[in-house]
């Protein structure tokens, strides 16, 4: 398996684990955060559909 695949299938795990636990960590300055679904849902989905749509690509386009 190439790696750009394999890294895309860990970053739609990652994306569906997040989804499902309902924290996801994203990038925020020069580090990042740890966005709860329940603190500001809008971001939180926003961050796994950014997640899920870069796994896509990393599958499909590389």
């Amino acid at each position: 398996m190439p790696l750009f695949k394999l890294l895309g299938v860990l970053v739609i795990a990652y994306a569906a684990y997040g989804a499902w636990r309902g924290e996801v960590f994203a990038k925020s300055g020069p580090w990042g955060k740890t966005i709860a679904r329940e603190d500001s849902p809008r971001y939180f989905w926003a961050v796994i559909a950014i997640y899920g749509l870069l796994g896509l690509a990393l599958l499909t386009v590389f």
